[in-house]
């Protein structure tokens, strides 16, 4: 036999196994075809789970005014100074808890004085903490307090992510139980997203601004964590 008619025999050759594998593919996915009593199943599935948030973050404006750039930045500093000192006891002497969102320094629209303005938040842990630490800010000048978001801890959101999933993959393998008619599943694939539900956040509209205490704040919102699955099984 020539080389020519062998090679082409054996083009030919490889050509329909790469096509036959091809279509047993597409036919079974996931390799099914090598035992085509397996039958797959995909399903989608979520779980959601709620609390009320452990913590809250307070957002806060600081000025200072003077008729130089350099008086306005200080007169701010002092403010911040205060201000650092009366947060203290609220967030554990963690200064790490408060976080600058943003500064500027410009002069004043119509005036030769210049203002300083820096906005920080505040994260407090624990939100009882949230309603005295409001109304102490009240008795300090130039501060504002713009809003108030309650949030969920780590340890929350570990704990409410780990029972949303365990309730999404109960849906899910109730799902495919029904589809299979209860037969024997076993797992092949898992994909997981993760999603929150949020409170609204409060806004206090200055009413903890220089010396006006605010009211008791509530939090009556629950926030949640909500786990969605796609889940495929085998089953005979």
């Amino acid at each position: 036999m020539k080389t020519e008619n062998f090679l082409f025999i054996i083009s030919v050759i490889a050509i329909v196994g790469m096509t036959l594998v091809l279509a047993l593919s597409v036919l079974y996915p996931n390799g099914s075809f090598q035992n085509q009593g397996l039958k797959f199943v995909t399903v989608t599935a979520s779980g959601t789970n709620y609390t009320y948030p452990a913590a809250a973050t307070v957002y806060v404006t600081m000025n200072g005014t003077g008729t130089t750039s350099a008086i306005a930045a200080s007169n701010l500093s002092l403010t911040l100074s205060e201000f650092n000192y009366t947060v203290a006891k609220y967030i554990g002497n963690n200064s790490s808890r408060i976080s600058t969102q943003s500064y500027s320094l410009q002069r004043q629209w119509n005036s030769t004085k210049y203002e300083a303005v820096e906005t920080v938040s505040v994260y407090v842990a624990q939100v009882g903490n949230v309603t005295p630490l409001l109304n102490t800010l009240s008795l300090i000048q130039n501060v504002y307090v713009s809003q108030v978001s309650a949030q969920l801890t780590p340890s929350q959101v570990r704990q409410l992510s780990n029972d949303a999933l365990a309730q999404a993959m109960s849906n899910a393998t109730s799902q495919a139980r029904v589809i299979s008619q209860n037969m024997s599943l076993t797992l092949r694939n898992v994909s997981i997203s993760k999603s929150y539900t949020y409170p609204f956040p409060l806004y206090a509209n200055g009413v903890a601004s220089s010396g006006s205490g605010p009211n008791l704040i509530f939090f009556n919102g629950v926030q949640g964590v909500r786990q969605q699955v796609t889940v495929s099984y085998t089953y005979t």
